[in-house]
């Protein structure tokens, strides 16, 4: 078995892609005045900043899937399209699922705002998804003004308040009292909160109906389960989400027409057929079927979308029996 200091040993070979760009004399032929970014390291997160001008600012961070990465060339998330945008980023990395419950963490942030870090962007975006979407809602109050991007955030864990929530047993074990406990209360001083989750969840529902105010804008993608971020990659349109909502151009209707592409996944008609069958909508389900035929996905999804109502039913029955 290979321990963790050979990983860093065979990582240190070569440079992050963040550092490399650190060390440019440009960023994307524009001047950056130094420093040109920063890594600062805690016992369980890191903050990565990569300076590309100070027009936007995205502040994004990391999602569970992420925490037990050990290499040293691991990227803040999302942040090769920022670079790609020229938006400069702060990528807060999570060695731990803390759910971000960290009071140094809470320290460091706070004292980022104290220094005048956020205020010298003209718009900062506060972005991430599950965990990473409940950093970005409960911390976008330390940049009054700010846009946030969550995809199929929690709102929190603590049982007080959400006590129907009955996944994420690592966040729900974390201590929910004081600071930002709350994310849905810190986000009266965003200009747009935008929402994206699926409706159908209702457990992603019940954290997105606990976010009021106008700013709020609610990014229903129907049917393709908690990796909304996921869905929307694969689909071909989570880049031109997150460019819009950026700009603070999205709107429901936008992202509805946006989310058509879903019907050249398998994945959503999969999701349908999951929701029809635990809703007794069978009738639905051959409806289901001869659209994934029509919009010609794949040769073999009509079969395998029958396999899957076939298996459904015959469990149905088998505890019936």
């Amino acid at each position: 078995m290979t321990d963790g200091a050979d990983k860093i040993e065979l990582d240190g070979l070569m440079a992050p892609r963040w550092l490399a760009e650190m060390r440019a004399g440009s960023a994307h032929g524009e001047a950056v005045d130094k420093p040109r970014g920063f890594y600062v390291n805690y016992r369980h997160f890191a903050a990565v900043h990569v300076a590309r001008g100070t027009k936007k600012l995205i502040v994004a961070f990391d999602n569970l899937s992420s925490v037990n990465d050990p290499s040293l060339g691991r990227e803040a998330w999302g942040d090769k399209f920022y670079g790609e945008n020229n938006w400069s980023s702060l990528g807060i990395i999570s060695f731990k699922a803390n759910w971000y419950r960290d009071e140094t963490l809470f320290d460091y942030l706070e004292g980022l705002k104290r220094q005048g870090f956020f205020a010298q962007y003209e718009h900062v975006v506060f972005t991430g998804t599950s965990m990473g979407g409940y950093g970005a809602c409960a911390f976008c109050s330390l940049a009054p003004g700010s846009t946030v991007i969550a995809f199929s955030p929690q709102s929190t864990l603590g049982k007080a308040l959400v006590p129907w929530e009955t996944r994420f047993h690592q966040g729900r074990k974390q201590d929910w009292s004081g600071r930002y406990g709350d994310a849905a209360a810190h986000c009266a001083a965003a200009s747009r909160v935008y929402l994206c989750y699926d409706p159908y969840m209702p457990g992603d529902k019940g954290h997105a109906d606990r976010f009021t105010g106008p700013n709020i804008v609610h990014l229903r993608a129907n049917f393709v389960g908690h990796k909304t971020a996921l869905f929307l990659r694969r689909a071909g349109i989570l880049k031109k989400v997150t460019a819009t909502c950026v700009q603070n151009n999205m709107t429901e209707a936008r992202f509805s027409a946006l989310f058509k592409a879903r019907r050249a996944l398998p994945w959503y008609y999969f999701g349908l057929m999951d929701i029809a069958l635990e809703r007794g909508h069978t009738t639905l389900t051959d409806r289901i079927i001869h659209g994934a035929a029509a919009e010609k996905v794949g040769p073999n999804l009509p079969r395998f979308l029958e396999n899957r109502r076939a298996k459904f039913l015959e469990g149905q029955g088998e505890k019936t029996a």
